[in-house]
């Protein structure tokens, strides 16, 4: 849908429309069927993923951050970017993951999109006492809004008969160009912890809950779609160097589904108990849309990811299979190296 406002957009302003703003209302509309942002390195957004994984992590705290630049080949395209964290604490023998994350998204020449602001608040659950298997069950309030900007856009008045003139006034106004809502999500993720070379982080969630009401128009209720998310990450070691590190994740939005997965091969380079040192190269297929190559390296406690979607789909010929590109960083802060009681498996945290 971002890529059909765009190119409405576009569209709009070389044929010199009434209104090329109707192609913003229109896609406002639209919007009950559209999806959310989606990353090629899906697990690199951990807390935006699911709220169940706050604090499901090897580590103290955690600092992540997505940024991707999308259809760029098209036209103005659009760039997405999270700043998510997230840490654990106890609280009378009881473990809670507590995160954060913030999320902006642009599109087009109007700047269509918006930003969001939720909180994570997951209960970490042992499944029993002497096992590596932990339940975490999260809850995400969260407040966003929706909006345009006119400043890049153009009108019917504003061609004089010979061609445009940014001097002639738009002589147009608009009652809103942003809404705010408040948006609620939930997810549950089973995490399973040996030691950093055997781990398996699966779960579900289910996001906009609420349905909130993000329309520029007080009298049309268009709603956000709920979207149902499921996912698994396995690490495996193969050989003495080597893991492998499949992955997959499946969202349903409206009518709309996507299909992530493939896999990393991991090669260590050493590692100091406190710190990694390894290199990654990945291939992923988002069914129907896109082949992503990536590679990764951790470099004491970071974690740095590049990854490129090679377009698949019908789009192939208008961005000559240039997709996007996504940067991925995550830092986790560790005060001391895992230890693992040999009589369980469990980590010291629990």
């Amino acid at each position: 849908m971002k890529l059909l406002f765009i190119h409405c957009v576009t569209a709009f302003k070389k044929q010199h429309l009434k209104y090329t703003v109707l192609g913003v209302i229109a896609f406002a509309k639209l919007q009950v069927q559209a999806q959310d942002i989606h990353y090629a390195q899906f697990s690199s957004a951990a807390v935006y993923q699911n709220p169940g994984n706050a604090g499901l992590f090897d580590g103290d705290h955690r600092l992540a951050g997505n940024f991707r630049n999308q259809y760029k080949a098209v036209t103005v395209g659009y760039n997405s970017s999270t700043i998510a964290g997230d840490t654990r604490f106890k609280f009378k023998n009881n473990v809670f993951g507590l995160g954060a994350f913030i999320q902006n998204d642009k599109a087009g020449d109007s700047r269509f999109g918006g930003n969001k602001l939720s909180l994570s608040l997951s209960y970490i659950k042992k499944i029993s006492k002497d096992s590596a298997h932990f339940i975490g069950f999260g809850f995400q309030p969260g407040i966003a809004n929706r909006g345009i900007s006119t400043n890049a856009l153009t009108f019917d008045n504003q061609y004089n008969g010979d061609g445009y003139s940014s001097s002639i006034a738009a002589d147009e106004s608009f009652a809103n160009t942003n809404v705010v809502f408040a948006d609620f999500s939930t997810g549950i993720s089973w995490y399973m912890f040996k030691n950093k070379r055997n781990t398996l982080l699966a779960g579900m969630s289910y996001q906009h809950f609420n349905k909130p009401k993000k329309s520029f128009f007080s009298e049309n209720a268009v709603a956000v779609s709920p979207k149902f998310n499921a996912h698994a990450s396995l690490v495996k070691p193969i050989s003495t160097f080597l893991d492998i590190i499949p992955e997959v994740q499946i969202s349903h939005q409206n009518k709309y589904s996507a299909v992530n997965l493939g896999s990393w091969v991991k090669y260590w380079l050493g590692s100091t108990g406190t710190a990694d040192y390894a290199v990654y190269a990945g291939l992923f297929y988002r069914l129907g849309d896109a082949a992503i190559i990536a590679a990764a390296m951790d470099y004491q406690n970071f974690r740095v990811g590049l990854s490129y979607d090679i377009t698949v789909s019908q789009l192939k010929t208008a961005n000559n299979l240039r997709g996007g590109a996504e940067v991925s960083i995550i830092y986790i802060f560790k005060k001391s190296p895992a230890f693992i009681i040999k009589s369980k498996n469990c980590p010291v945290w629990m």
